[in-house]
């Protein structure tokens, strides 16, 4: 079985993104576990499967694409999140007693502590398996974000919020930087305060979008955007800085 599971940051999807840490580690394994993703988000494994490949060259190495199931809405939010977790825990679980390789590296998009979920599963499974991870961090698209469009998150003493848009309306109310992931319902178009949007889709890679300004102004525009980039590719990766005029 694995004894050893490298959750290994890979940056918002371009090789270029990667930390010589993760450089290193990946050149050094041989058995990579990534999400097997399908219909027009298949793309997204393929992603996955490039970086390896740019960093591999021609050496010998094994990917294994695992069959997680795709999350089922519900009005219980966080519940469905946490059953969904452990459906996927089941998938690497099977995976990890059956291989005969004793370590593996599994490619998580960005970095691992940031609503990504993989920390928790593989915190869960250590209880059920005799198995270690550990965890390689990775750029993340926000850090994109903000080289992007040339903008500070913070400027001094003041806080940064990060958050989904279940949270926005009491971040706004408190803060006055604010960071919006997974924001999949244009919820940015129900803000009522006067504030500075910086948004970005598809950051770090060959596709990258950013559009910024008063939201008042620019919210249909990137709702527009937004709508053809989805439709056109079948998939999106978004989000989106808020500064509060004060």
């Amino acid at each position: 079985m694995i004894k050893k599971v490298y959750l290994i940051g890979m940056g918002p999807g371009d090789k270029k993104y990667l930390t010589l840490e993760a450089v290193e580690l990946i050149k050094r394994l041989k058995l990579f576990l990534i999400p097997g993703k399908k219909g027009r988000k298949k793309e997204l494994s393929k992603i996955r499967k490039d970086i390896l490949s740019a960093v591999k060259g021609d050496e010998e190495y094994r990917v294994i694409e695992l069959a997680f199931p795709e999350r089922k809405r519900s009005t219980k939010y966080e519940e469905s999140v946490i059953e969904w977790r452990l459906k996927k825990l089941e998938v690497l679980k099977d995976v990890i007693l059956r291989e005969e390789e004793k370590e593996a590296g599994f490619l998580v998009w960005g970095d691992p502590s940031i609503y990504d979920g993989h920390i928790f599963i593989f915190r869960e499974l250590c209880k059920e398996v005799k198995v270690d991870f550990e965890v390689i961090p990775g750029i993340s698209a926000f850090q994109v974000l903000s080289s992007a469009h040339k903008v500070a998150f913070t400027d001094v003493a003041e806080s940064l919020i990060f958050t989904t848009p279940r949270g926005i309306k009491k971040a706004l109310k408190d803060y006055n930087s604010v960071l919006v992931f997974l924001d999949n319902y244009e919820s940015y178009r129900r803000i009522k305060e006067e504030v500075t949007i910086y948004w970005g889709a598809y950051l770090g890679t060959q596709r990258q979008v950013v559009l910024s300004g008063k939201l008042s102004e620019v919210k249909e525009k990137i709702t527009n955007l937004r709508r053809e980039l989805r439709k056109k590719f079948g998939w999106i990766m978004e989000l989106y800085f808020l500064k509060k005029e004060v």
